[in-house]
């Protein structure tokens, strides 16, 4: 799989300064690092969530969405949980 942040994709988020070599790795290591945290909240919290009628103790599936942006950018008064 090629990597999302490509070369012309780096230079079109910093338009007004053409980033070098060393800032493209620095911000493909950020969105891996990024993705690998996600990964690791919905291995320890996706089993939370159902489709399922009947829900129980289960959040609705339709959640997980909100819930995983709120654990991915926790604001000043939410704790990273």
């Amino acid at each position: 799989m090629t990597h999302p942040l490509t070369d012309d994709f780096c230079h079109r988020i910093a338009e007004s300064w053409p980033p070098d070599a060393a800032e493209k790795d620095n911000m493909r290591s950020a969105a891996d690092w990024q993705l690998e945290q996600v990964m690791k909240w919905l291995d320890e919290n996706l089993s939370n969530y159902t489709d399922d009628d009947y829900l129980g103790d289960l959040s609705p599936l339709y959640k997980l969405e909100s819930d995983l942006n709120k654990a991915m950018r926790p604001t000043t008064t939410q704790e990273n949980s």
